[in-house]
């Protein structure tokens, strides 16, 4: 394994391999850290010892700390809220986020909105914070992952749920991306096994997606060789995962570094109002055969599809698709979304008729969805995943 392929990520600065959680006091000193804003789930950092780990950093007593300790699986608004109104009270001149997706996602926009002073939900949509600010260069986050799979830790996005509405929402700007990433697969040993699974067919997904996604090779052309790195990081080791974790946080990373510069697609598009039902890893790999199905209509998609013939394999592109079921199979994720009772048929119906909502999603598709069509076609994939 070729750990140093993050040296190639760009605008965030990776620290990756075990025992990295040592260089953040290095990190701290450099940066002429007085106080720390520490941001973390509930009780998990402590329970798992890796708030004790990142405190080891804080030591030499050069950098003091704060601590926000309250931030839920599906952070909302309010909880972003009540974040920016601590970064308010105590003014720290470093933003730390230790935890999972939701916890890297909620430090970005929290500390956005405070170093703006605008309220976290205009940001919501594509560059809003550039567009309002283009002369502003705001501090960025350091990201200390204890997950393998959202990839935040090197993303532009933050994902936070609007309770109002129902439904999850996007933050996408490149003013947001973590400075710096410490990814130490010791933080995450302590993952409960569902957990892992979920994560590992995040990144997956995430992989998977980009890769597929032709339409954007131009953007960032070593996107892809992250992905191929990453998809057969996965493919080798996700099924054991305890003894992985430096091979499944590496991937986690490429998987991120892809969907920085390619659209997921209609998985994720799909998937994004499921929170509190369905893991939302297991949702979107889920989710992809069916839509990859309806990508090959795409003829570049069914020459990508043969590239990962090594890896699933297959003769054809249906033998390939049916290659990676079957990995999911070994893997041990559920044959469809029939498993989750919480996504029945008027979930499907609702979420197939809210499909042109996000018109750019469909239109960035490896096969671009025409509107008038999205329900039918959403339809069909929901059906399918079943």
């Amino acid at each position: 394994m070729d750990s140093n392929i993050v040296n190639r990520i760009p605008d965030t600065d990776v620290l990756f391999g075990r025992g990295s959680i040592r260089e953040l006091g290095n990190i701290l000193n450099v940066r002429r850290t007085r106080t720390a804003a520490i941001f973390t789930g509930g009780h998990s950092a402590d329970a798992s010892g890796n708030f004790a780990r990142l405190l080891k950093a804080f030591s030499d007593g050069s950098s003091g700390w704060v601590r926000f300790n309250r931030i839920p699986a599906e952070p909302d608004l309010g909880t972003i809220h009540a974040m920016t109104d601590f970064l308010e009270g105590n003014r720290p001149d470093t933003v730390i986020a230790l935890g999972g997706g939701s916890v890297m996602d909620a430090a970005k926009a929290a500390y956005a909105a405070f170093q703006f002073k605008v309220p976290a939900e205009t940001f919501f949509g594509s560059n809003a914070i550039t567009e309002k600010f283009p002369d502003r260069k705001p501090d960025r986050i350091i990201a200390v992952p204890t997950t393998s799979g959202t990839g935040s830790e090197v993303t532009l996005y933050s994902n936070i749920v609007d309770r109002t509405r129902g439904v999850k929402k996007l933050i996408s700007d490149p003013m947001i991306i973590p400075e710096i990433a410490i990814v130490d697969p010791d933080m995450t040993e302590t993952m409960p096994d569902d957990v892992s699974l979920a994560t590992g067919c995040d990144a997956l997904a995430h992989l998977m997606e980009g890769f597929l996604n032709v339409g954007q090779d131009g953007r960032f052309p070593a996107a892809n060789d992250f992905a191929r790195t990453g998809i057969r990081l996965i493919r080798k080791h996700l099924q054991d995962f305890r003894n992985s974790r430096e091979e499944l946080a590496l991937a986690a990373v490429l998987g991120g570094a892809v969907i920085r510069w390619k659209s997921t697609g209609l998985p994720h598009l799909a998937s994004f109002s499921w929170f509190s039902r369905i893991p939302h890893g297991i949702a979107a790999i889920l989710l992809l055969p069916a839509a990859w199905r309806y990508y090959l209509a795409n003829p570049a998609v069914a020459e990508r599809t043969m590239e990962l013939a090594g890896i699933f394999p297959g003769k054809t592109q249906e033998e390939v698709i049916t290659g990676f079921r079957r990995f999911l199979d070994e893997c041990g994720v559920p044959a469809g979304l029939r498993a989750y009772q919480a996504i029945d048929d008027e979930v499907l119906e609702r979420t197939a008729a809210k499909a042109g909502e996000n018109p750019m999603k469909l239109a960035l598709a490896p096969h671009p969805v025409p509107l008038d069509q999205a329900p039918e076609v959403l339809k069909k994939i929901l059906q399918e995943s079943r």
